[in-house]
């Protein structure tokens, strides 16, 4: 509003300005000088003067110079509203213009926003799908390691299958376990062999005050079936006490 002021007192100053100059430069037309009177000649005849005319009075203050500033005033003043009219009009045009800039404006923060959500989504979309592809192609992988740990229990299981069975070797001992005898029951540990398990079991019974010693023929024995040579890990034995068995 403020500029709209200023415009419009600066094209007031310069019509105002224009018509002081052109009212400096114009100088007023001098009103032509009024005809000498001469008698007429009927009046040397008859001594009396003919009767005139009055000419009509002129208008009250108004001159020449007066009314030719007057229509430049008029000019003047027609001129500046026209300015005025033009003025307001690009005012008009001005304030459209900027309404139409505000709505591209708005449309435009919209469509980046817009644009930057489908950019965001599709973005979701490609790692989705990328994580997807991964997770398959891990379960193809899995599968095929399964499917060869299946394959290769399958080829042990036909090879077991196709094996003859085997006879247990009782070690020339056919005999069964005597009757009532007092025995102590020992799980066969990694890297033990029948001689330590027995050398350990006599240093026991000695500390114990047990006499006599248990042999190897006593502890098959007392375990039909059993193979000296191939203790198996966890396997149970059953060690007889000294004198147990003969």
């Amino acid at each position: 509003m403020r500029s709209q002021l200023k415009i419009t007192t600066w094209i007031t100053a310069i019509g105002l300005g224009a018509f002081l100059i052109a009212a400096q430069e114009t100088t007023p037309t001098p009103e032509p000088p009024a005809p000498a009177k001469s008698k007429p000649k009927n009046a040397l005849k008859t001594g009396k003067a003919p009767k005139t005319k009055k000419a009509p009075p002129p208008a009250s203050g108004t001159t020449g110079s007066d009314r030719y500033f007057l229509e430049q005033i008029r000019q003047l003043r027609g001129e500046m509203e026209e300015l005025k009219g033009a003025y307001n009009l690009q005012i008009r045009k001005v304030m459209v213009l900027e309404t139409e800039v505000r709505t591209l404006r708005t449309a435009n923060e919209t469509l980046k926003r817009e644009n930057a959500l489908k950019f965001a989504s599709n973005k979701s979309i490609d790692e989705l799908a990328a994580k997807i592809m991964e997770l398959d192609k891990n379960r193809r992988n899995d599968l095929d390691v399964t499917n060869k740990q299946i394959d290769a229990i399958l080829q042990t299981v036909k090879k077991l299958a196709a094996a003859p069975p085997s006879t247990p070797r009782h070690n020339g001992s056919t005999h069964t376990a005597p009757a009532n005898f007092k025995a102590r029951e020992h799980a066969v540990q990694a890297g033990e062999f029948l001689s330590t398990i027995l050398a350990a079991y006599n240093t026991a019974f000695k500390a114990e005050g047990l006499s006599g010693r248990v042999t190897q023929s006593q502890v098959l024995k007392a375990n039909p079936g059993l193979d000296p040579n191939r203790l198996l890990v966890g396997q149970k034995l059953l060690i007889p006490l000294p004198g147990e068995i003969k």
